[in-house]
C-alpha cells in the first residue's frame, strides 16, 4: 500500500496545459481514495500554503484551495476506518461540482478575534461553526482573482480552539471557507488576498492547472 501512495502522489501533479479533474471521473475519485487512505497531507501538497507571522496585527497563518480532487482525499482521510471508494464517490456526489477556499486566521500578542471571555453566544464563538462569520471578521476584506475577481457563492466560519484535560477552554483563531462553483473558477492561477485591519495585504495563488 505505501508503494501504491507514492505512485499515486505522483499523479496529484498535473501535466503541463492540464486543467484540475472538474468533475472528476470514477478512476479519479479512486486515485484521490487511495492517496486519502495512504498518503496523507502528504498528497495535498501544493494545495496548502502556510504563511509567516507578521511583526504585528492579525496572523494570516494559512490559505488552501480543495479542488474536487483534493476534497476527495480528505473525505477518504477522514473517514479511514471501513470507507470505500464507493462510498467517497457518494459522498462527493451529495454535494458536487465546488472550489473550497480556507483562509486560517490566528491570534496574536497584538490581535485577537474574541476576547477569552467571551460569550458563548459571540460571533467568533459556536460548537461547529461560527456565530456569524462577518460579524467576527468585520474589518478583513477577502479577494479572490482570476484576471478578474470571481465571488463565492457561500462563506462559513469555523473556530480554531485550543483544549486542557477539561475540554474546550478557548478559540486561538478561526478558518474562514469560502465555497465557489466549478462553472466560475478556470483551470489557471488563483490569487487569494486577505486584507487585514491594520493594513497588511497577504497574497497566496494556487496553480489549478498544475494541480488535479
Amino acid at each position: 500500500m505505501k508503494k501504491l501512495g507514492l505512485i499515486l502522489l505522483g499523479a496529484v501533479i498535473a501535466a503541463p496545459g492540464a486543467a484540475y479533474d472538474h468533475p472528476p471521473g470514477s478512476h479519479a475519485i479512486r486515485e484521490a481514495y487511495f492517496i486519502g487512505a495512504s498518503n496523507y497531507p502528504q498528497g495535498l501538497a501544493g494545495y496548502i500554503k502556510s504563511l509567516p507571522v507578521p511583526n504585528t496585527g492579525a496572523h494570516v497563518a494559512e490559505m488552501e484551495v480543495r479542488t474536487p480532487f483534493a476534497q476527495v482525499i480528505v473525505m477518504s482521510h477522514e473517514h479511514s476506518v471501513g470507507y470505500s471508494a464507493q462510498q467517497a464517490a457518494q459522498d462527493y456526489r451529495k454535494n458536487p461540482d465546488t472550489i473550497q477556499v480556507r483562509v486560517q486566521i490566528l491570534n496574536t500578542a497584538t490581535f485577537a478575534l474574541d476576547s477569552p471571555a467571551a460569550a458563548a453566544q459571540s460571533a467568533c464563538r459556536g460548537a461547529q461553526r461560527m456565530n456569524s462569520v462577518q460579524e467576527c471578521f468585520r474589518g478583513f476584506r477577502f479577494q479572490f482573482s482570476q484576471g478578474k475577481e470571481i465571488k463565492p457563492k457561500t462563506s462559513y466560519g469555523v473556530p480554531v480552539n485550543f483544549y486542557t484535560g477539561h475540554g474546550i477552554s478557548g478559540s486561538i483563531g478561526g478558518n474562514i471557507w469560502f465555497v465557489f462553483s466549478t462553472n466560475d473558477v478556470a483551470s489557471a492561477p488563483l490569487r487569494v488576498t486577505v486584507y487585514t485591519p491594520d493594513g497588511q495585504e497577504v497574497s497566496a495563488e494556487f496553480d489549478l492547472a498544475a494541480l488535479r
